[in-house]
């Protein structure tokens, strides 16, 4: 989901998907959470495969590389982690036996497990985690999402083959939770030795640690992965500790919302991805399937706004955007009650999230008037619009269009139709994919649209602090330079102490709403269409399945 370097605008399941920290589980009205996943259905049996539909194929198969949710999705059963992250966001050994953390936060001392081995027969040791840090670190790689998870990374010592030390530049307190997650995950040694440019094709190239192999890949068609026999170091918590109870699953990518409920309704697929909350009350009638809903964590639906582009350079035009979207009405119209409006750049299932910045802001057409009076746009054209000095009042949106849901792009145009009512004309911008990374690196846009998957309040320095501009790799489209938020984050990432943290995260979301260098629209959920067959289907903390835990009947 988080980040955390991604393609704002390619919007939703495409975005990366980053777990620094815990999450709740909440469901859906009228839904089976848990689905057959927590449901029981009697003793697991090993056995039988299952067919999972996706939104598309990931942007690459080397996690070091993605910058696509849907690249952990698939493979978060290949790749382990150094730690697991636990419902209660406390973190318990995985590949790490234990760690240490240093007073001043610059070094992480993991003692590594002895047993473990790549798929290839390869070592897992100390080496293979400097390997693996060094290849995300290194500019040759190219790596988007893992090299601003692994932070102010300098370098990984190895006093003795099972002991890894990373060692930061500056204190970098997410740094467990994102080790938890898939995007820091192993590559075996050998592989990045012989050919590392091979891993991002997929296939027999991606060797790792998991209780799964990857068998081969049919672009833009399916990825087949087969259970991966010994394999015996699950995380303590896990429900099966062992080899995985599959003997395989196969990911097809369905593009289409309609493709993928349909897939599931017709049989061939077990489970579906990204069920739209369209297709809620049609699945929840179905005998057949069950639906296993999570909120979503990190960043919800959210406008960035430009603010070095004239006019969202005018902290009044912002706040008047603000007032003249009722997101309320919007979010019950196109999502049936399904998601909730959002009050804050954070989700309320977010560490992290304040409560405090609800219902301190919202739909106000006369405050949205008296505003754009104030900022000069008195006149109007012949069109309705507001105008000052003859121009007028004009901005634009840009998105990926491969990228872009059709909730997400109902939701451009419910805007487009409130900013109308307020005199704005806000004029819509579909690009390609190359276009948008090149319009957010230069500044070339008024709107930009994103809902990150990132469960740690930590995503606000990714999209707030004035040094991670797109162009540097980093994900400020608002393009804030703001003294006070960089004083705060800086804080935030230098502390331990989480109560501490989760107080100058409250400050940073206060003034990024009361400036509004964004807007937050919806908090969308997780929804997966699941058949009655599948047990044992569930989301980790990650809001990522686990398949070595799914069993059929």
């Amino acid at each position: 989901m988080y980040t955390r370097r991604k393609f704002f605008g390619l919007s939703a399941g495409s975005v990366a998907v980053l777990g620094l920290g815990s999450v709740s589980l909440a469901g859906l009205a009228g839904c089976d959470t848990g689905a057959s996943g927590s449901a029981g259905g009697g003793t697991p049996q090993r056995g039988g495969t299952i067919t999972f539909g996706t939104t598309g194929e990931p942007d690459s198969w080397d996690l070091h590389v993605a910058a696509s949710s849907i690249a952990a999705v698939a493979l978060r059963a290949v790749y382990d982690s150094l730690v697991n992250e636990k419902p209660d966001g406390t973190f318990e050994p995985w590949l790490a036996k234990s760690w240490t953390v240093s007073p001043d936060g610059l070094r992480y001392t993991f003692t590594l497990r002895q047993d473990v081995t790549f798929s290839d027969g390869t070592k897992f040791n100390s080496q293979a985690v400097k390997a693996n840090f060094d290849h995300i670190a290194a500019p040759a790689t190219a790596s988007r999402n893992a090299a601003t998870l692994i932070g102010p990374y300098l370098r990984t010592e190895t006093p003795d083959p099972y002991t890894a030390v990373v060692v930061f530049s500056a204190p970098y307190s997410p740094f467990l939770g994102a080790a938890s997650t898939p995007f820091l995950g192993f590559h075996s040694p050998a592989v990045l030795s012989a050919n590392p440019a091979g891993i991002a094709s997929g296939g027999r190239n991606v060797v790792s640690t998991g209780p799964f192999t990857f068998a081969s890949v049919q672009a833009g068609q399916q990825a087949v992965f087969n259970r991966r026999p010994g394999y015996a170091w699950a995380p303590r918590s896990a429900p099966n500790l062992g080899e995985s109870y599959l003997d395989g699953y196969t990911v097809r990518f369905l593009p289409t919302d309609a493709a993928r409920v349909g897939a599931l309704t017709s049989g061939q697929l077990d489970v579906a991805d990204q069920v739209p909350a369209t297709s809620v009350a049609q699945l929840r009638s179905s005998p057949s399937t069950t639906l296993d809903s999570r909120d979503n964590v990190g960043a919800p639906f959210t406008y960035a706004l430009n603010v070095t582009k004239a006019p969202f350079d005018d902290p009044n035009v912002r706040v008047a955007i603000q007032s003249a979207v009722d997101t309320d009405s919007i979010t019950k119209g196109l999502f049936q009650g399904v998601y909730e409006r959002a009050w804050s750049v954070l989700t309320p299932s977010t560490p992290g999230y304040a409560t405090s910045v609800e219902h301190t802001w919202g739909y106000d057409p006369a405050k949205a008037k008296k505003l754009l009076d104030a900022a000069g746009y008195t006149g109007t054209d012949s069109q309705g619009y507001r105008t000052k000095g003859g121009q007028r009042l004009s901005v634009g949106l840009i998105y990926a269009s491969s990228f872009t849901t059709a909730e997400q792009l109902n939701y451009h145009t419910a805007l487009k139709d409130a900013l109308k009512q307020a005199g704005v004309e806000l004029v819509l911008r579909p690009l390609d994919t190359a276009a948008v990374v090149q319009a957010f690196s230069t500044g070339d846009y008024h709107f930009g649209a994103y809902s990150l998957s990132t469960p740690d309040g930590s995503l606000l320095r990714e999209t707030f602090y004035s040094k991670d501009l797109p162009s540097a790799g980093g994900s400020n489209v608002s393009r804030v330079a703001d003294p006070q938020l960089d004083g705060w984050l800086d804080q935030a990432l230098a502390t331990q102490d989480v109560t501490a943290r989760d107080t100058l995260y409250g400050k940073v979301q206060q003034r990024v709403l009361a400036q509004a260098f964004a807007l937050p629209t919806y908090v969308g959920k997780r929804i997966f269409g699941v058949q009655s067959r599948v047990h044992g289907f569930a989301l980790d903390v990650q809001n990522l399945p686990h398949f070595e835990r799914v069993w059929v009947s």
